[in-house]
């Protein structure tokens, strides 16, 4: 063989095993593709931005989208279709960590309707046993404390304060914490949030059922 037809033949043959080793290397990753298990299934979920506390109500900054393989979601994940913005947490949260509603107070006149807040009435008594239990509905009436209102001219009439109100909750009186009368926790509109405030400094309390 002449060295001008060897040239040639050395070219192709580099060549040939070029390709060779070129075609081995995708074998070899189609051989790895097929073997590996396929990527776990994930989903999209709420976590927190950055470390968060209880005191101040969530805003949208304060939440981040990420996948996690679904066998490390926890129970009852916020995802991206949930809005807790202005809800606030029942605790501390660190950054990365799921959203849970767990993790969300619930207002406890939330259920009641919108608008409307937990206010607490201390009533100057006890209660009669099972007299109210939440979902009673009460009137809260004030009249004026006795040692406030004078001697003379005889007691001015109690006035309602609210009306038709639901019982969220009922505490009878702690006598390790020295309280004497019943705390019943109702849910009323701000302005009667109020209300009930300002006649709690000077008046007695006492409700009425519907």
């Amino acid at each position: 063989m002449t060295g001008r037809t060897a040239a040639p033949l050395r070219a192709l043959s580099r060549y040939r095993r070029a390709l060779g080793a070129v075609c081995a290397a995708l074998a070899l990753t189609g051989a790895v593709l097929l073997l590996r298990p396929p990527a776990a299934p994930s989903v999209e979920v709420l976590v927190a931005a950055r470390s968060l506390d209880a005191l101040s109500p969530l805003s949208p900054g304060d939440l981040a989208v990420r996948a996690l393989p679904l066998d490390a979601v926890p129970q009852q994940a916020l995802g991206p279709g949930d809005d807790p913005a202005g809800r606030s947490l029942t605790g501390p949260v660190a950054r990365g960590e799921v959203i849970t509603r767990a993790r969300i107070a619930e207002p406890p006149a939330r259920g009641y309707g919108p608008g409307l807040v937990a206010a607490p009435v201390r009533l100057p008594q006890a209660l009669p046993p099972r007299l109210l239990h939440p979902g009673s509905r009460i009137d809260v009436l004030a009249a004026p404390d006795a040692d406030m209102a004078g001697l003379g001219g005889g007691a001015p009439p109690a006035r309602t304060v609210v009306e038709d109100r639901p019982v969220i909750t009922v505490s009878e009186p702690d006598a390790a914490a020295g309280t004497q009368g019943a705390l019943v926790v109702l849910a009323v509109r701000p302005d009667e949030a109020r209300a009930l405030a300002g006649h709690a400094a000077a008046s007695r309390l006492s409700v009425a059922l519907r």
